[in-house]
C-alpha cells in the first residue's frame, strides 16, 4: 500500500503574477505587493516616468514613503478591467463600420 506525503507548494501567486509593462514586473519580482514590502524606485529615463505616473494615478503603484513604492494588484487589475472596458464601444463600431463597408461594395 503506497502511503501519500503532502508536498508543500514551491513559491506563491504572486511569484508568478503576470503583469505587463517595464515597471510591475520589477515589483513583482522584489516581492513589493504589500506596504511593509516596498521597494526604493527610481525611473531609469522619461518613458519610464510616464509609465510610473500613469500608475500613481490609477493606484496601481502606491507610496509607502517618500521615494519607496509598492505594487497593489488589485488596483493594477481593476485598472486594466476599466481600460478593457473602455475598449469594447470602439471594436463595436469599428466592427459595425467593416460590416457596413462590406454590405456596400456586396454584389449579388
Amino acid at each position: 500500500m503506497t502511503r501519500l506525503t503532502r508536498v508543500e507548494p514551491q513559491g506563491s501567486v504572486r511569484d508568478s503574477y503576470l503583469v505587463r509593462g517595464s515597471i510591475a514586473p520589477r515589483f513583482v519580482a522584489a516581492h513589493a505587493v504589500t506596504a511593509g514590502d516596498a521597494i526604493a524606485f527610481v525611473p531609469a529615463d522619461a518613458r519610464e516616468a510616464k509609465a510610473l505616473a500613469a500608475m500613481l494615478s490609477d493606484g496601481s503603484i502606491r507610496v509607502a514613503a517618500p521615494g519607496r513604492f509598492w505594487f497593489d494588484m488589485t488596483a493594477y487589475e481593476a485598472a486594466a478591467a476599466a481600460r478593457r472596458a473602455r475598449r469594447v464601444p470602439v471594436l463595436l463600431m469599428v466592427a459595425l463600420l467593416l460590416a457596413a463597408v462590406a454590405f456596400l461594395f456586396y454584389r449579388g
